[in-house]
């Protein structure tokens, strides 16, 4: 196993969790004891008869402050440590987006297309001329028509929309299409 594979392991990641939490525990234990020893300084070491005198208690207040510092310094490092590990998991991983389902709806009603509106083409060697527009196009589109609650193929003009005539009754090569995996990229 690489070093790089190794520190990105999710395993790797909860071990240093685990560690930088059990440093923050010791290191608040060590705070809390401190706290209670200069209580016992402060409260009863002078009924004992202790005489306060800058000579020690400055070197005192000194050396407990830089234990203090000591002690917090490592405890927000790890806190930051955390928090930047938990923020980097996060990114790593995105929220999978929920996939869809296709809900089925019914077929709006549409008004009838009448017979005299699907004309017939005219095919010549140089393409397609559509009877509505009269522009010439080397292949028609093909889309579905929803009619009377039943799908079916047809073809339509690409410049103006007209139907020209279903495809279910023309034979066509399969050559003409290609049906393709919405992942793969076509290539022409």
């Amino acid at each position: 196993m690489s070093s790089n594979r190794l520190f990105n392991s999710q395993r790797f990641n909860r071990v240093v969790i685990a560690v930088l939490l059990v440093w923050i525990a010791s290191a608040a234990i060590g705070i809390y004891l401190l706290t209670r020893f200069d209580t016992l300084i402060h409260s009863q070491l002078y009924n004992y008869g202790l005489d306060f005198d800058h000579a020690w208690a400055d070197t005192y207040y000194f050396y407990t402050q830089l234990m203090y510092i000591a002690l917090t310094v490592p405890i927000a490092l790890s806190i930051l440590s955390i928090a930047a590990g938990f923020k980097r998991q996060t990114n790593k991983n995105p929220e999978p987006v929920p996939k869809l389902k296709p809900t089925l709806t019914q077929p709006q009603p549409q008004p009838p297309v009448h017979q005299e509106l699907k004309a017939k083409v005219k095919e010549n060697n140089s393409g397609t001329c559509c009877p509505s527009c009269k522009k010439v196009f080397g292949r028609p589109l093909v889309m579905l028509n929803f009619e009377d609650g039943k799908n079916r193929l047809v073809n339509v003009c690409p410049y103006c929309n007209h139907v020209l005539e279903n495809t279910e009754n023309k034979q066509t090569s399969k050559s003409d299409f290609q049906i393709a995996d919405s992942d793969k990229k076509l290539t022409h």
